[in-house]
């Protein structure tokens, strides 16, 4: 079961948050796997390249014309190191790396 909630990086208050979706809970001392809808999706990349302006170690995203996130990172500047195409429920999977930290919408 999906749980509606948001999600931010680990110990940091000066990222933003962004609704996304869980399969399951994470464990203790586990990272959240979020899911997004392709708007929100477009907010995370969008953030994502941000934060590559300011960094060598960041991945960098592109939307292909498919509607498909294409992931560079460091060590693969050229090719896609991951392509992250929307699941069965419209969802785009990206984790990118990141410790996201979970935060219970309140229904």
């Amino acid at each position: 079961m999906r749980a509606n909630v948001y999600v931010e990086i680990q110990g940091s208050r000066l990222d933003p948050r962004f609704e996304a979706y869980l399969n399951d809970a994470p464990t203790a001392g586990a990272y959240a796997e979020p899911r997004f809808t392709k708007p929100i999706a477009e907010e995370v990349v969008a953030w994502t390249n941000r934060i590559a302006e300011g960094s060598d170690e960041s991945p960098i995203c592109e939307w292909s014309k498919e509607g498909y996130v294409l992931v560079f990172t460091p060590d693969s500047p050229f090719r896609p190191s991951a392509v992250v195409q929307p699941d069965d429920d419209g969802l785009y999977a990206l984790g990118l790396g990141w410790a996201w930290q979970v935060e219970e919408v309140d229904q």
